[in-house]
Order: C-alpha cells, then sequence, then structure tokens
C-alpha cells in the first residue's frame, strides 16, 4: 500500500467521479483507474462500484476513507515537521536548569531561541544540585544546562553565562533593615538561615567560602529546603539569608532585602553542552545566548 494510492482513494471518494478526481490529481483517469486497483489488491477488496452513471463507494471502501484521512494528514504533519526541522524553524530543546537559572539568564535567552524557533518544542526541567545536572548531560538527557561550577569532562563545553552579586533578607524589624547595603562582614555576628548542603552543595560552599573570605563561620540556626521557607523562618526572627541577586524581587511580609556591596563576591552560572550537539535547535540556543556568553567569556 502506497500513500500515493490512499490520496487517490480519498479525492475520489470525496469526487465520487473519475474525471473531477483526475484533474484534481492531475493524472489522467486511466492512471487513477490503475492506483485504484493496486490498492484494492493489496486490500483484497473492491473500495468503488463504477457504472456509466455513478460511483459508489463500496462497505469496504466506506469503512478505509476515514482511516485513510488520517494516514495521509499524519503523512503531511511529518512532512511539514522534517521541512521545518531542515529549515531551522522547529525541533526539540531540552535544558536543565537550577533554580537561578530559571530566575536568572534563561527567560531571555529562550525569549530569543522561542523567536528564532518558533515551532520548536522546549522541555524545561529544574535540579537542585548540579552533579545531577552534569550526569543528565552527559547521558544525552538534555541538551545544555545550567550550573554553578566548569563541569570537567573532556567532551563538555562551559561557558559563563551570568554572573550575580548576593544580598540578604533581614526581619523588617532588624537594625540593619533600613540600610541601602550592607557588606558580608556586617552579618558576623548574625544567625543565619540556610538549605541543606545535599540540596545544592555549590550554592551552599559559595555562601560558607564568602562568609570565610569575610573573617567570619556562619553560624546556622535554621534549614528551609526552598527560598519561600526560609523568607518564613527569616520573617519569623530565626536569622538572616544570603541569595542570589537574582532572588531580589521576591517580596514576604516581614522581610526586607537588602543588597550585599562587596564587589568582588559573586555567583556564577554557566551553561554547559556536548560539544558534539551539533542539531539546530542546539545551535539556535548558542545564538540565543550569545549576548550573554560574549560579554562574560570575552574579558
Amino acid at each position: 500500500m502506497e500513500l500515493r494510492h490512499l490520496e487517490s482513494f480519498a479525492v475520489l471518494a470525496e469526487e465520487l467521479h473519475f474525471g473531477r478526481a483526475a484533474a484534481r490529481l492531475q493524472v489522467s483517469q486511466s492512471a487513477l483507474s490503475q492506483q485504484l486497483q493496486r490498492l484494492e489488491a493489496a486490500l483484497g477488496e473492491q473500495l468503488v462500484i463504477r457504472t456509466s452513471r455513478e460511483v459508489m463507494l463500496t462497505d469496504a471502501g466506506t469503512e478505509l476513507l476515514e482511516p485513510a484521512l488520517r494516514v495521509l494528514a499524519a503523512a503531511d504533519r511529518a512532512e511539514t515537521a522534517i521541512r521545518d526541522l531542515r529549515s531551522g524553524l522547529s525541533g526539540r530543546l531540552r535544558v536543565g536548569s537550577l533554580g537561578a537559572g530559571l530566575n536568572g539568564p534563561l527567560p531571555e535567552v529562550l525569549t530569543r531561541f522561542r523567536e528564532a524557533m518558533p515551532a520548536s518544542i522546549v522541555e524545561l526541567h529544574h535540579s537542585g544540585e548540579s552533579a545531577d545536572l552534569e550526569r543528565s548531560l552527559i547521558t544525552g538527557e538534555f541538551d545544555a544546562i545550567i550550573v554553578r561550577r566548569l563541569v570537567d569532562h573532556r567532551l563538555i563545553t562551559s561557558r559563563l553565562i551570568a554572573q550575580e552579586s548576593f544580598v540578604v533578607f533581614l526581619p523588617t524589624d532588624h537594625l540593619l533593615s533600613t540600610r541601602d547595603g550592607v557588606r558580608l562582614v556586617d552579618l558576623a555576628e548574625e544567625n543565619f538561615v540556610f538549605w541543606r548542603r545535599h540540596l545544592g552543595t555549590t550554592f551552599h560552599d559559595s555562601i560558607v567560602d564568602a562568609c570565610r573570605a569575610s573573617g567570619f563561620e556562619p553560624s546556622v540556626t535554621a534549614y528551609g529546603d526552598t527560598l519561600e521557607a526560609q523568607l518564613a523562618l527569616v520573617a519569623a526572627g530565626y536569622g538572616v539569608s544570603l541569595q542570589a541577586a537574582t532572588n531580589a524581587s521576591v517580596a514576604r511580609d516581614g522581610v526586607v532585602m537588602i543588597p550585599v556591596l562587596d564587589g568582588d563576591v559573586h555567583f556564577r552560572l554557566w551553561m554547559a553542552y556536548l560539544e558534539t550537539n551539533r542539531t539546530p535547535a542546539m545551535r539556535a540556543l548558542l545564538r540565543s545566548a550569545a549576548p550573554l556568553l560574549d560579554a562574560l567569556n570575552d574579558t
């Protein structure tokens, strides 16, 4: 059974006239008859009754028409999908990211990507741990990942995509809450609300390292497994919470946000991808991220 035979049958079933059907298909009536005969031979059933006055579908022809139309529509969609893929308008992009990537550079990058490949399908997955994302990239589950560290693997390219400062969330009645900014050393005597380390090793260690570089070990008195949980603890007076500046717009009653002014303290985000990945979607993603990547990696 060939698609062109199904197409000829479907057009004939619609027109119920060999002359009009042949004209639509741009073939001769004899060629149309031959295609119909081949389809009937393949199925072992007569599909059409033709008299001198009319053309009618048999019961088998009536039964075939609906699935034939579905097959033809699916074939047309498949052809369109391949054509769009070849032209770079469609494809599938799978990205894994830490929460900081979702709040930071990814929306800007994906906006450009959508404009470049409007018919593409994007799968965006969140994970709290860079190591999990790295494993998924290596096994091919993701096309690209956003993580907090360079990926040490011979097949993977890592490029800096964001560099952001700290902010600190304080209770509204805190002595520092009216300041325009603080330095980390100003927080040396504070109690801190933290993530458990296994929920984000690199992020956790970045905060601890920054505090140590400012001359103190953070005193952790409470843990929250999400930003919302941590801010609830801050509002309740359990301590202060250091976060990346991408979270500066998060608002909660009982909490204020103050920028951390230490200019040499940053969170970094890296985009990592397999160097061998040359799909149209991956190439479009790299073009979409180029303004951020070029600005940070040329310095």
